[in-house]
């Protein structure tokens, strides 16, 4: 019998890292697996918290249940499933490790969402959940937590734990706390009352989501359970209207279909959200949005052949608190590229300054074809411009062309950079 802790290799295996999240059901650790020399998720399902359940074996089926559950799916929107063993008194699920955010960090961290960000979000949980729909399995759980954005923008639905499945063994109605399965906030109202649930309940949980990356606040901003129960169930909520102008109509009406009462009043099928919502995603070779946002889960859209990082294979230390040398990279070249294009109108000279002084380092570290360092670069050449040294500007635009010729994904960036030649003369 055996304790988690750091440094513990589970069955000669996974070597335990450091814990990462932990919820009612069990916890998550990142670990490295010596024999495929790779870095892992490992849930551990917690035999301690299954001391409410009416007995240990329960709660462990439900963990195997959602090991099994996961690994039905081979859509890239649920993360992949390698293995499940046993290490006496744990059970535990070993996961692909989504290096990344989850949505409710992203909003915590970026307010309310561009349309496009939350489209290229909802979108990719629509493929998930009209999979899981169509071979009989109801998430249940569906909330900010349980998405994750990786960071190269790819979307993830986490934790299938109290997932419904048709003909399933186990199949309880009560969680540990003895509430319906479900997190308060975005459960439907059929779960509040104890109703069977479809998929449409997944379809209200998933207008939730929407309605708060829209709106910048929860569906019912409350904390109080039985509160938020007498809302969910009866009263309609703010209209997304109101609270967020120029969102188009067909969005304000799918927010309002999602979060119907009735369920036979919601979409049929998470495949009508998706062709609802489509139509918002960004196209290939847009630029990034507005806003700045990391992860960004606009990039698989608008660039779809833009070379991935280097997959992690070894292990990787990670002091609590910091902030990866990828994020540092971004957050400082889109903050300098808004104080450049602030000073384009007033002072160029001073701009062109602050861009030779910064874009080096900046270029060095993060590379001279990464979209963030591609901007700034345009935005040196833009500001020689101004300042009326067409020779150098013309010398930088071709510089990007040529550093952007011939690589997937990077077509919007060369075309500009031949506008901007054209404009030297």
């Amino acid at each position: 019998m055996f304790e988690i802790r750091q440094g513990h290799v589970l069955n000669s295996r996974y070597r335990l890292d450091g814990p990462l999240r932990a919820g009612g059901m069990g916890m998550v650790w990142r670990a490295y697996d010596v024999r495929l020399s790779r870095v892992v998720a490992v849930k551990f399902a917690n035999p301690a918290a299954a001391l409410t359940f009416q007995d240990r074996d329960e709660m462990l089926k439900r963990f195997q249940q959602e090991a099994g559950v996961a690994a039905r799916f081979t859509n890239t929107g649920v993360a992949s499933v390698y293995d499940v063993g046993e290490d006496r008194p744990y059970s535990y699920l070993v996961m692909e490790l989504v290096q990344g955010s989850t949505l409710d960090e992203l909003m915590d961290e970026c307010g309310p969402l561009e349309l496009s960000v939350a489209a290229s979000i909802i979108v990719p949980i629509c493929a998930v959940l009209a999979a899981a729909h169509r071979a009989g399995i109801v998430h249940r759980d569906l909330k900010p937590s349980n998405v994750m954005v990786s960071e190269q923008g790819h979307t993830k639905v986490l934790d299938f734990g109290i997932a419904r499945v048709e003909g399933a063994a186990v199949d309880t109605r009560l969680t540990r706390t003895g509430r319906n399965p479900g997190s308060p906030g975005y459960m439907s109202p059929e779960q509040y009352e104890g109703k069977q649930v479809t998929g449409r309940s997944d379809l209200y949980a998933l207008g939730c989501l929407l309605y708060e990356m829209l709106a910048g606040r929860p569906v019912f901003p409350q904390d109080d359970e039985f509160a938020l129960r007498h809302m969910h169930t009866t009263v309609t909520p703010d209209a997304l209207g109101g609270l967020r102008e120029g969102l188009p109509e067909a969005v304000l009406n799918l927010v309002d279909r999602l979060l119907a009462k009735d369920p036979a009043d919601r979409p049929a099928s998470a495949d009508e959200v998706n062709r609802i919502l489509r139509v918002y995603l960004p196209a290939s070779g847009d630029d990034p949005p507005d806003d700045y946002v990391f992860p960004d889960p606009t990039r698989p859209f608008r660039l779809p052949f833009a070379p991935e990082d280097v997959p992690l294979t070894g292990p990787r230390v990670e002091l609590p608190g910091t902030v990866s040398r990828t994020y540092r990279a971004r957050a400082d070249a889109k903050d300098l590229h808004h104080e450049v294009r602030r000073l384009l109108g007033t002072e160029p000279a001073k701009a062109v300054d602050l861009l030779r002084e910064r874009l080096p380092d900046l270029a060095e570290q993060y590379g001279l074809r990464a979209h963030e360092v591609l901007d700034l670069r345009f935005d040196l050449a833009e500001a020689v411009l101004v300042q009326v040294d067409r020779e150098e500007a013309r010398d930088l635009y071709a510089a990007i062309r040529q550093d952007t010729a011939d690589v997937d994904g990077l077509e919007m960036y060369r075309t500009r950079a031949e506008e901007g030649i054209a404009r030297c003369g």
